[in-house]
């Protein structure tokens, strides 16, 4: 899943069941760190502790790989949504100061950070649609400034309501490959 290209990418996932999108996203994770590449996973604390207990068992974190591998940061998903929204709404303005501190942490010249988010699910999970689609928006942007790539994984149930159903269209075309993308 992690893009074998050094090109940026924003990748999504939609899935029926957790157990997928906890493997996809420790499989993405874990070959960024063996590349060498840095990895930020913005994520709630289920997956980030799951995810942290599988690269250790991969021995991807700690002493079998040595400072010369990437570096792994989490952050709280909720915690860093409310810190880049205003009035509840997420916000151009904070969303580059909040990511892009975020990003400035663990970028490394010559690399490329791998990230993973879940606050796009949690505007969603709160049927701000809308806002979701502004918040992928801004990650497009964000993207090429930093040479990352972005991996995304969302719940199929949160777009089964019909009126959620448009935004899955937005949300999809929100993401592209390596291919796919301009410089």
């Amino acid at each position: 899943m992690y893009p074998h290209s050094r090109r940026c990418s924003h990748t999504v996932l939609f899935y029926k069941d957790e157990t997928s999108v906890r493997e996809s996203v420790a499989a993405y994770v874990a070959a960024a760190l063996r590349a060498g590449d840095p990895a930020l996973v913005i994520a709630k604390p289920p997956l980030r502790q799951q995810l942290t207990i599988a690269l250790h068992r991969q021995h991807v974190q700690g002493s079998p790989f040595g400072p010369q591998r990437g570096l792994f940061v989490t952050l709280d998903a909720e915690e860093t949504l409310e810190a880049l929204c205003v009035d509840g709404s997420p916000d151009e303005g904070r969303f580059q100061e909040v990511i892009g501190a975020a990003f400035d942490g663990v970028a490394a010249p010559g690399k490329r950070t791998a990230a993973y988010g879940e606050m796009v699910g949690l505007l969603c999970e709160r049927g701000q649609y809308a806002d979701a689609v502004r918040l992928e928006a801004m990650w497009n942007e964000l993207l090429p400034r930093f040479h990352a790539s972005l991996f995304c994984g969302y719940s199929s149930h949160l777009f089964d309501a019909p009126a959620a159903r448009p935004f899955f269209q937005q949300i999809h075309a929100a993401h592209w490959q390596p291919e796919l993308a301009t410089a």
